[in-house]
């Protein structure tokens, strides 16, 4: 456990004001405050903080899993310290998700963002500490495949790509609507599955499940939350909002579904909801969205790990 402290600072808010011993602890919160690549509304390095007050004003049991979350063991790690250089900060974030993934199986890990680029560093430490073998679901209505964006290849919109590129997984996307021709040729010449605004729903869910967990090497699921997946109505608070989004009821249904057959197929997970953008937000909507969506994650998971135990 030593490993977690060195990788990150408790000198914030603690998820949902409550929090376990790290011994004690069946979730992992790990805060990611960076920023640096954003194109259009600045802010999200102020999520990671916004999201844990929402979560301490928020009740806290699903109906879909019947499960209280206040009785999940939850251990707020801290925030792994950032810098305004891109590359250090993906390196750091890499070495928060090898320690944090030295205890998956008995705990779930979620990192809070900051800009999506963080996954880049999350999915790089999931592959090197557990040996391969990462699929990775994104919901999000970009699919940031692009090869570079304003001269830099390590931004938000290009996370997925360096991903792809570099062989860490092949991303697979719920909700997704807005992209460039040229990504739009790329996800289809690697045969990316793309789930769009008009066909979520259960079949596409399961279709998802199927894709990813029957795959050979698919060992280890991480699940990559970008709020503006959801529709501007219901997410304002990000970035670079796009219209025709998914619903709450929408993604909450995925997860659940998602992380059911996970479960089942004997995977572990993790989880990363990026892209909440505190200065954008209406009455912190965006910021109760993303911790709601982190509660029914963690709902979801907590119901089927304990039905499989």
């Amino acid at each position: 456990m030593a490993g977690l402290t060195r990788v990150a600072s408790r000198d914030t808010l603690v998820f949902g004001g409550v929090d376990y011993p790290l011994e004690a602890s069946h979730v992992l919160i790990i805060g990611v405050p960076f920023e640096a690549t954003t194109s259009y509304k600045p802010g999200t390095r102020f999520g990671p903080e916004a999201v844990r007050r929402a979560a301490a004003n928020i009740e806290f049991y699903s109906p879909r899993a019947d499960v209280d979350v206040e009785e999940v063991a939850i251990h707020d790690v801290g925030d792994v310290p950032v810098t305004s250089l891109v590359k250090e900060t993906l390196d750091r974030v890499e070495e928060a998700a090898a320690a944090v993934a030295q205890h998956l199986g008995s705990r779930l890990p979620v990192f809070i963002g900051g800009e999506h680029t963080i996954t880049y560093g999350i999915v790089k430490g999931l592959n090197r500490a557990i040996g391969g073998g990462v699929c990775l679901a994104v919901v999000d209505a970009h699919l940031d495949l692009r090869d570079e964006y304003l001269g830099d290849r390590y931004s938000h919109a290009c996370v997925m790509r360096r991903i792809a590129e570099e062989g860490l997984a092949l991303p697979a996307y719920y909700g997704v609507r807005a992209y460039t021709r040229q990504e739009l040729v790329y996800a289809r010449e690697k045969g990316v599955l793309m789930v769009g605004p008009l066909e979520p729903g259960h079949k596409a869910a399961e279709a998802m499940a199927s894709k990813l967990l029957h795959s050979h090497d698919c060992r280890h699921l991480h699940i990559s939350i970008d709020m503006d997946g959801y529709d501007p109505a219901y997410a304002p608070g990000v970035g670079n909002p796009e219209p025709e989004g998914l619903t709450p009821t929408q993604v909450f249904d995925m997860l659940h579904t998602l992380i059911a057959r996970a479960v089942d197929a004997g995977l572990t997970l993790s989880l990363d909801v990026v892209e909440t953008s505190p200065l954008n937000d209406c009455n912190d909507v965006t910021s109760v969205l993303a911790a709601k969506t982190i509660v029914e994650a963690v709902a979801a998971w907590w119901r089927r790990r304990r039905g499989a135990a």
